[in-house]
């Protein structure tokens, strides 16, 4: 018995995780693993890697298992967790609200050089706001903003108001529930926007997005472009003279999505990757 508990250690379950993750190729297999048992332990992972032999209970070998075979199945790790990690910032995240990116990371950036440049700007509305990642981390970043977060669903704005409250926000953002700007009666400086712009058809598609909600992923319009479209075709009513709009995509679609908004009064101020950054003619 005692050396079948002398196995159950942090060592011994990094190596068995890490190899179960690697075979079903996931390329982060030994993050991910540190990050379940600092998870799943909760003890920090800088602990975790200094004391990797410390024995694992019984009980916790069983529920650390139960995780990684979930982990296995290509569940996000941030549903195993319920936290991602967005601007050096910690989001509860679930199934109802997409996990963040760090290529989302950039519409934040892009939206502080705006202000830098710009300090008339005041206001932003966030739009598809999900777990309200970009719309709190604005506020935090630029706390003289006033911000609105919008999303069709009422599950994920649930979210995104604990993330408020969670990040010592409370109160300090308007939350509405609207199919893009549908219920937005106020006209703003900025818009921001991550909207479903995946083609079901691409190639290469992660196994973990069959997890997350189709909602705020697919977008079977134009190659993937009508949701950006559409929002593009609405937003001048609700932006005020000489107003931005900053937009996520893929980098296959910043062309055609740049082509459209000229089309429709828009001039192009930046590309980066992931991002398109417009300004109302």
């Amino acid at each position: 018995m005692a050396n079948t508990n002398a196995a159950r250690t942090i060592k011994s379950f990094l190596r068995m995780s890490t190899q179960a993750l690697i075979d079903v190729g996931i390329n982060s297999a030994r993050l991910d693993s540190e990050l379940l048992l600092s998870h799943y332990l909760n003890l920090p992972r800088e602990w975790i890697i200094a004391h990797d032999d410390a024995e694992i209970a019984e009980p916790q070998w069983v529920g650390l298992c139960k995780m990684l075979y979930l982990r296995t199945k290509r569940v996000p790790l941030a549903y195993l967790t319920g936290i991602k990690s967005f601007y050096g910032r910690d989001f509860i995240v679930n199934e109802d609200v997409l996990v963040p990116r760090p290529e989302s990371e950039q519409i934040i950036e892009s939206l502080k050089q705006l202000v830098v440049r710009n300090p008339q700007i005041k206001s932003i509305a966030d739009v598809g706001t999900g777990s309200g990642c970009l719309a709190i981390t604005a506020k935090l970043e630029i706390p003289n903003l006033e911000v609105i977060a919008l999303d069709i669903s009422n599950r994920a704005l649930t979210i995104a108001k604990q993330n408020e409250r969670n990040l010592g926000l409370d109160g300090k953002i308007k939350f509405i529930q609207s199919d893009l700007l549908s219920n937005l009666t106020s006209v703003v400086d900025v818009i921001i926007a991550n909207l479903p712009y995946i083609n079901r058809n691409w190639d290469n598609l992660s196994p973990e997005l069959k997890f997350e909600p189709d909602l705020a992923l697919y977008d079977d319009i134009d190659n993937a472009t009508g949701l950006i479209k559409k929002l593009i075709s609405e937003t001048s009513s609700h932006l005020s003279t000489g107003g931005y709009l900053i937009l996520e995509m893929d980098n296959r679609q910043i062309d055609e999505v740049s082509d459209f908004a000229i089309k429709n009064n828009f001039v192009i101020v930046d590309t980066k990757p992931f991002t398109l950054v417009l300004k109302l003619g």
